[in-house]
């Protein structure tokens, strides 16, 4: 059974006043009763105070409910400001972890704590749930996932160099200072699974929400803006081979539409974003641009930079890990961009009950959400909040920079034990209240309680010399500060041991130098020296990656199989519009080539065999190998199934692309979101054989046909 809800104590509810009042109206001879009633308050709490100050005319008129208190109003302070620290250090404790410290710091400051705590090593529920009450800045909060990488970046080293160069790039034109040619730009993610928003249901049942599948196709939105508070269209790449107009239905005017095989923004297709920037911004060296971005390899291609200098605009990077602070399009465009776009999702699913939203439709829903998300307001306060526009290096306060202060190190080859250091950590304010009472012979073994602590947290491996200097700080800290004037006259003197000084400080160890390469950190791109240390870094990657090859080991080659000559029947008077076929197949669908039902004697395809002309039409339902030929002249070959006839220009058949499963045994499958597409009779080079098809109800289909395709380049 569930632990049922504790009752409210009934504590009492008068005021001294009201109850002084009524015990001198007893005295001057009114009834117990009748004083109760004009004073509103009970008899038989009346009644009991009343005999109370018979006995002692000093005894007090409230209840004194601080008498069983475990800990005093500025001890429990000095706790709420540790567990406070640690959650803006991100190491929060949870609910068990602080009833667990309250236990550890009450035994070890020998204060009177309950009989359950001793028993289970741990403070109590209702003195947690009391704690809280009496702090109510203190509540229970679910934290967010933080990457270590991302806690630590974010210092005041790496704020001070990207504001440092914000403000030189900004010196060297006035647009720049007035925000009106300065642009910031970011990718994020649209899938075609939402996140459902909350909905009114019955209590106490099971809600789920329809998406269109578990993980959804990935199509990325580069967005981008201006401190002045212009949105310019966005960005979209779509997770194909081949963009296509149709896919930017629905849209924002003048979007930019892009294909990549992962749907990811990489270094080849950012070099046409930058192409759209500049088109859009009239950027020149007349008329130059400054934007920002992150500092990810596909925003600083060569190609990218040097588009990008040579038509005016200069490129800022925001260090790594830190685009949740400094970048406004994180800090407040992303999210609400997300929130609408769910929300579009959502209306697009309810308007078409039983349909999947597919990659084609994500445009339609991007084109609600960018107008609603990238208005002036939230623009121009995402610029302020970072300290971009208007220009504000001291816009994060210390606080914003305690997650960093774990690995504040000094570097290697520093000195470890500096007594400034030193000094830094002993001084910290302590409170000088009457916290706990210890006989004056102990006062050397709290000073090595604290000496400990200070030398963990400056040095791992404490040398004699420091240790000196930490305990004469020490002894003379403690009676002055601490244990209070009377501390050399009195046998006794009053210490308190707090949170800190009993558990592990939150720092990091030395730093060792054990990382192969640097740190990224914040960089003007387009300036000569930065753009060439790129240019640098490249051609030594591809020198190691020439290198690499060299010593490959080399496989022995496959023995292929003789391809048998074919035997094709002389065809006369053919016929393209008769619908009858005019050569033999033996079974086969192919462009009049004659396969055997045996394996060994199965077909070797090759671009030579590709390369022949049909010797028939494709009809509809025939499975097809097409060519596809980049811009640097590599070829891709792809089997598609003839879906119908198209009566579009530019077109002659729809077909659906397979994907291949495996380059052992050559098997396609159909993939999970329909890829179709339009081709031209010129594209199908060879029509394959009727394919032998394996699979179930419950797993996917797969095709594999009588031929041999080894020898043809088939992308997964």
């Amino acid at each position: 059974m569930g632990r049922t809800k504790k009752l409210e104590r009934k504590i009492g509810g008068h005021s001294a006043q009201d109850m002084q009042k009524a015990i001198q109206l007893v005295k001057d001879g009114r009834s117990i009763h009748k004083a109760a009633v004009e004073c509103n308050l009970k008899y038989s709490t009346l009644r009991r105070y009343v005999k109370r100050h018979e006995l002692n005319d000093e005894a007090g008129f409230v209840p004194n409910y601080e008498v069983n208190a475990v800990f005093t109003h500025e001890q429990e302070t000095i706790l709420k400001n540790y567990i406070s620290e640690c959650a803006l250090m991100f190491y929060g404790l949870t609910a068990k972890d602080t009833r667990r410290l309250a236990y550890q710091v009450g035994t070890a400051n020998n204060l009177k704590v309950p009989p359950s705590w001793v028993k289970n090593k741990i403070a109590g529920v209702d003195w947690l749930r009391s704690f809280k009450k009496r702090h109510s800045e203190l509540s229970l909060r679910k934290p967010e996932a933080c990457s270590l990488a991302r806690a630590t970046a974010f210092n005041k080293s790496n704020v001070n160099r990207f504001f440092e160069n914000l403000k030189i790039a900004m010196e060297r034109y006035p647009g720049f200072g007035n925000g009106t040619r300065l642009y910031n730009l970011d990718e994020t993610s649209t899938t075609t699974v939402q996140r459902p928003q909350n909905v009114l249901a019955p209590k106490r049942s099971n809600v789920c929400k329809v998406t269109s599948g578990e993980r959804g196709v990935l199509v990325t939105t580069c967005c981008i803006v201006s401190a002045s508070g212009q949105a310019l269209p966005p960005a979209m790449v779509f997770p194909r081979k081949n963009f296509k107009s149709h896919m930017l239905h629905g849209a924002p005017p003048g979007t930019l539409g892009l294909a990549a095989s992962t749907g990811w923004m990489n270094a080849e297709i950012f070099v046409e974003v930058m192409q759209h920037f500049v088109k859009h911004t009239c950027a020149s060296k007349q008329n130059p641009a400054l934007l920002i971005l992150d500092n990810h390899e596909s925003h600083l291609s060569l190609e990218a930079l040097d588009l990008a200098k040579s038509s005016g605009v200069t490129i800022l990077t925001v260090p790594p890990h830190t685009t949740a602070k400094l970048q406004p399009l994180d800090v407040g465009l992303n999210g609400p961009f997300k929130t609408y776009y769910n929300a579009a999702v959502d209306s697009w699913l309810l308007q078409n009950p039983g349909q999947t939203l597919t990659i084609y439709h994500i445009a339609k829903c991007v084109g609600e959400a960018y107008l609603k998300a990238m208005t002036p307001i939230n623009i121009t306060n995402a610029f302020k909040k970072c300290g971009i526009f208007p220009y504000d290096n001291f816009v994060f306060t210390e606080e914003d920079f305690l997650p960093s202060s774990v690995t504040d190190r000094p570097e290697p080859g520093k000195e470890n034990n500096s007594t400034t250091d030193i000094e830094d950590e002993i001084n910290e304010p302590i409170s000088p209240s009457i916290l706990l009472s210890i006989p004056s012979q102990e006062i050397e073994e709290a000073i090595e309680v604290r000496a400990s602590s200070v030398i963990t947290v400056v040095n791992n491996n404490p040398q004699p010399e420091a240790d000196a200097n930490i305990k004469d700080v020490l002894s003379q800290q403690f009676p002055k500060e601490i244990l209070g004037p009377q501390a050399s006259t009195s046998k006794e003197v009053k210490c308190f041991i707090t949170p800190k000084m009993l558990r592990d400080p939150l720092k990091a160890g030395p730093r060792q130098n054990k990382r192969r390469r640097p740190l990224g950190k914040s960089m003007i791109a387009t300036d000569t020296p930065e753009k060439d240390r790129i240019a640098e870094k490249r051609n030594k990657q591809v020198k190691e990656v020439k290198k690499s090859d060299l010593f490959k080991e080399k496989k022995p080659n496959k023995i292929q199989k003789v391809r048998k000559p074919v035997k094709v029947e002389k065809i006369t008077n053919y016929d393209t519009s008769s619908t009858e076929e005019t050569f033999n197949m033996s079974g086969s669908s192919s462009g009049g080539t004659i396969f055997s039902d045996s394996e060994d004697d199965e077909m070797i395809l090759d671009d030579e065999v590709i390369s022949q002309p049909l010797l028939r039409n494709p009809k509809v339902g025939d499975f097809v190998i097409i060519l596809i030929e980049t811009e640097k002249k590599k070829k891709y070959y792809y089997v598609g199934k003839i879906l119908e006839e198209s009566n579009e220009p530019g077109y002659d058949y729809y077909v659906s692309y397979l994907k291949l499963k495996s380059k052992v045994y050559y098997k396609f499958a159909e993939p999970l979101e329909p890829d179709m597409a339009g081709v031209t009779k010129n594209d199908i080079k060879f029509i394959l054989p009727t394919p032998k098809i394996d699979g179930s109800s419950r797993r996917q289909n797969t095709y594999k046909f009588a031929v041999n395709l080894a020898l043809l380049n088939f992308p997964y």
